[in-house]
């Protein structure tokens, strides 16, 4: 059975920022993380366009495997430790390994695709086609993407919750700069690149650094 990656963004709460000491002492989840799932190293990153925004990439072998360790007692010790630390805005699993995430380059990408109810085939293929395009375009560093396996929920009228209809992408891309992933989006073969689009109700693009903690 192939590892699951476990994909998470924080948000710092104010006063807080990443060179906070308190902040810093991270590196102990990152720890406790990565025995608990078996070895699978654990990443922090900082977003470059918030640096306010942490991003945790990590891998299970399941997500039963996660899940189990959610519920554990050590899990409840780092929330409480964390807790007026920072906040979870978005936590889920991917079908893909963290080992395939490009995080020795510089700069990585990570680009969420919110792709339109029954549209996830098409989308595949078209990746399929194009996406040498953006290897290209990343030199030695590669490109790693995965579905996210837990559905996201929305709330409805009257507040019930319910399962959004269309599925996520996760992409992760390695660059030297944000420039030079600037760059191949002003470059003429972006254009066929971007032939992705029609499958998608939007995409959000940001870029992080490893976090030293």
């Amino acid at each position: 059975m192939s590892p699951v990656l476990e994909f998470a963004i924080f948000t710092l709460n104010p006063p807080n920022t990443p060179s906070t000491p308190a902040v810093k002492s991270l590196s102990n989840a990152q720890k406790v993380l990565t025995s608990a799932s078996g070895g699978h190293p654990f990443t922090l990153l900082t977003q470059i366009e918030s640096p306010n925004t942490v991003y945790l990439i990590g891998s299970w072998d399941s997500v039963a495997a996660h899940n189990t360790f959610l519920a554990s007692a050590e899990n409840q010790r780092l929330l409480a430790e964390a807790k007026d630390l920072l906040s979870v805005d978005v936590m889920y699993h991917a079908e893909m390994s963290a080992a395939a995430v490009p995080l020795g380059a510089p700069v990585v990408g990570v680009s969420r695709h919110h792709v339109k109810p029954g549209m996830k085939e098409g989308f595949e293929g078209c990746f399929g086609r194009v996406g040498g395009v953006l290897r290209g375009f990343t030199g030695v560093w590669e490109v790693a993407g995965g579905w996210r396996v837990d559905k996201e929920e929305e709330k409805g009228e009257k507040g019930e919750k319910g399962e959004k209809g269309g599925e996520e992408w996760l992409l992760f891309t390695g660059w030297e700069s944000v420039e030079q992933h600037q760059e191949f989006g002003k470059s003429k073969e972006f254009k066929e690149y971007a032939e992705i689009r029609e499958f998608l109700e939007g995409v959000e693009v940001k870029h992080a650094v490893k976090y030293e903690v």
